[in-house]
């Protein structure tokens, strides 16, 4: 029982005690006065009591009032504000209206959460001394992790996912993130895993897993869930410390390139021996029928001439053809990267300089390319200084230009076109002790491309080297300001309890979540407005997950209001380029996965994604959502302040980039994690729990709607 219905309750028995002793008199009087004087004396014996009364009812009634303005009212801000600093936020100072009753309370009560504060900063830090080394230890495996180039995932035995690297994303082909807490069998097929899972718990249950024959780790060969890509790689068990399987490790490679190159060189070989056997075969009898028969007309022997010629002309397109194709083997396994230009020609520049003499000027825009730096710099490198030799010139100008689907690396000087035969010859040199005695041409065709000279501007001549563009480069939009909203209420946004299932029986804190928000044309879903950016971020394990943000730029397919653009900044030419929502929402949908969506005000939000829901193939009614701002209301239902700014200011939370998608999800992560330490104080658990008790506060603001 609260302290304000504990004071209105003493009031009430107070004002039930009064009525009760003042009828009692009355009746006393009564009954004591003698018949003649009881009949005239009556009426003014009850007036009198009645009107006692009521003036005792309504001293009663102003006195509670004041009681619980000065009294009752501060005590419920102290016990919410006592569970905030002791739940939430260490350095909360509780503030209460100057007309409070309560004397120093306040006041100790805030030096008492000061001192609380001051204890908790000793106990963090001790912790953090204590927990430095393995931090430490963490980051190192971090740092192995993001440098293997294999991908490595760890995975709990309902195969959802605990830990991956980056190069995991990109064995998988995944343009965002693979998400913790969630099945690995979205992206990979199952049987392959399962199979070699299998395996490996059956070595464990017959003692044969530290056996040198079996080990304690099983190879797999499986692939991604649409079938394109191969994946090879082994598994080994996790076990706790009582020995018994906890999950797995999966560290696997993209074979599909490789598989596919040794069928192709099966193929080729193949071609290489059965197929040109006939025509040689063909090309013998020939031969040999033309030496043996000098008999042979002239028609005759031009008729054995002529297939002659037809069968070596097959062979040697045949044989051309081979090599090409096996030269294709060849590079697919050259090692390349992607390189920024500026890098790579200033390096080569630095080393014509000090090895050649020659002065090398970088020039133009830096560009991203794709190739091998280091025998880039030797071919290169090689090709300039034959040309300095040869035109006796010692300065060149080096540049990365920008073509429709090549860039091209020039080498340029003044002075004249090479010959073809000169730069042919060139190329066939050998790069001695380097690349293990390749030639440039060697190293042109490992990158599938060519090289030559031709003429420039104002009398100069340059070679031209055509490489790849770079192949993960992707410019970010920046984030922008949105306008504040107005409180956005949906009387169904909640799933029901009833529809939640076990999800809603679950903890509040062992759930994952996803917290989101949107940037818009404006204010109003129904009357047109759309949504140009979208950003979330996951919650798991009360950790917010920084690395697997979501942040989208959506071309709303509408001019956006000059009003909107002078709040979250995001132009017309910032989203012309950009996709559609039909695009994003179901990546967005796919990010959310089976996690619950956190908003604050999230009717709002929520309205803007259900407009889309059907164009776009995707539900969001089977969602569960938790709204802070409704959560707010109930937790601290003594302000009226709860837009997101104050209840970040409430608990502590440093605004960083406030109004923007992804700076609000962060700010918004950050006060529901505060709050679900709040909630477990006032009895609210699980999910279903948190659903009810925001329907509450739905409830009320649809009866003040009413009203």
């Amino acid at each position: 029982m609260g302290p304000r219905l504990f004071l209105s309750g003493c009031f009430a028995v107070i004002a039930v005690i009064s009525l009760v002793s003042t009828a009692a008199g009355i009746w006393l009087i009564e009954s004591r006065l003698p018949e003649d004087i009881a009949g005239h004396l009556s009426d003014l014996v009850i007036a009198y009591g009645g009107g006692a009364s009521f003036l005792l009812l309504g001293a009663a009634a102003v006195l509670a009032a004041y009681v619980d303005h000065a009294v009752g009212q501060p005590l419920a801000a102290l016990v919410k504000g006592i569970q905030t600093a002791v739940h939430a936020r260490s350095d909360f100072r509780i503030e209460v209206e100057d007309a409070h009753r309560l004397g120093g309370l306040p006041t100790a009560v805030n030096e008492l959460i000061s001192q609380l504060g001051q204890a908790r900063s000793s106990v963090n830090e001790a912790i953090e001394t204590a927990t430095a080394s393995i931090e430490a230890q963490k980051n190192q495996l971090g740092s192995i992790l993001l440098d293997l180039h294999e991908g490595v995932i760890v995975c709990t035995l309902g195969h959802r996912i605990l830990l991956y690297n980056n190069r995991a994303l990109d064995l998988l082909r995944i343009g965002g993130d693979i998400g913790l807490d969630r099945s690995l069998f979205h992206f990979a097929t199952s049987q392959p895993i399962l199979h070699a899972l299998s395996r490996l718990t059956r070595r464990l249950t017959q003692g044969r897993i530290d056996d040198p024959h079996s080990g304690p780790t099983v190879t797999f060969v499986g692939s991604t869930t649409d079938g394109k890509h191969t994946l090879e790689g082994r598994m080994s068990l996790v076990l706790d410390n009582g020995g018994a399987v906890s999950g797995y490790v999966l560290s696997f490679e993209d074979s599909t390139e490789r598989l596919a190159a040794l069928g192709l060189r099966d193929r080729l070989l193949r071609e290489a021996t059965e197929g040109l056997r006939a025509p040689i075969a063909n090309l013998r009898a020939a031969a040999e029928i033309l030496v043996a028969d000098p008999r042979l007309s002239m028609r005759e022997q031009a008729d054995f001439k002529k297939v002659l010629l037809q069968e070596s002309q097959f062979v040697c397109t045949r044989l051309e053809t081979l090599a090409a194709q096996y030269r294709g083997v060849v590079t697919i396994h050259w090692p390349t990267s992607d390189i920024y230009s500026s890098n790579l020609l200033q390096h080569l520049a630095d080393r014509m300089r000090e090895q050649h003499g020659i002065a090398a000027t970088v020039i133009g825009l830096p560009q991203w390319l794709h190739g091998d730096s280091y025998s880039l710099v030797e071919l290169l490198d090689r090709l300039i200084s034959r040309v300095s030799e040869f035109q006796a010139t010692k300065e060149f100008d080096l540049e990365a230009v920008k073509g429709e689907r090549r860039i091209y690396v020039d080498a340029i000087w003044s002075g004249t076109v090479l010959a073809a035969a000169d730069l042919d010859a060139w190329l066939g040199e050998s790069l001695e002790d380097v690349l293990g005695g390749l030639s440039p041409r060697e190293i042109l065709e490992h990158h599938r491309t060519d090289i030559w000279c031709e003429r420039a501007k104002a009398g100069r001549a340059r070679l031209r080297l055509p490489l790849l563009p770079a192949v993960n480069r992707e410019r970010r939009q920046p984030i922008a300001v949105r306008p504040s909203q107005a409180e956005f209420y949906d009387f169904d946004l909640m799933r029901r309890p009833s529809d939640l299932g076990q999800l809603g029986k679950r903890p509040l804190k062992s759930l994952t979540y996803v917290v989101f928000d949107t940037e818009t044309t404006g204010l109003d879903p129904s009357g047109g407005d759309e949504i140009v950016a979208i950003a979330g971020v996951r919650i798991v394990n009360g950790r917010i997950l920084l690395g697997e943000s979501f942040e989208r730029t959506v071309n709303p397919r509408r001019p956006i209001p000059a009003d909107s653009i002078r709040f979250h900044g995001i132009t017309d030419e910032m989203v012309k380029d950009k996709p559609p929502i039909p695009v994003v929402l179901p990546q967005f949908r796919d990010y959310i996965g089976d996690a619950v969506l956190v908003a604050h005000n999230a009717a709002f939000d929520l309205r803007f994604l259900r407009l889309h829901a059907a164009e776009c193939g995707v539900d969001f009614e089977d969602a569960a959502v938790l709204d802070t701002l409704l959560l707010s209301c109930f937790l601290h239902d003594y302000t009226p302040k709860h837009n997101l700014d104050f209840v970040a200011q409430r608990f502590g939370i440093p605004i960083q980039g406030r109004h923007t998608a992804l700076g609000d999800s962060l700010v918004t992560a950050g006060c529901f994690l505060k709050m679900l330490d709040l909630l477990e104080t006032r009895g609210v658990m699980t999910l279903e729990q948190a659903i009810t008790v925001s329907d509450r506060i739905l409830e009320v603001k649809r009866r003040q709607a009413n009203f």
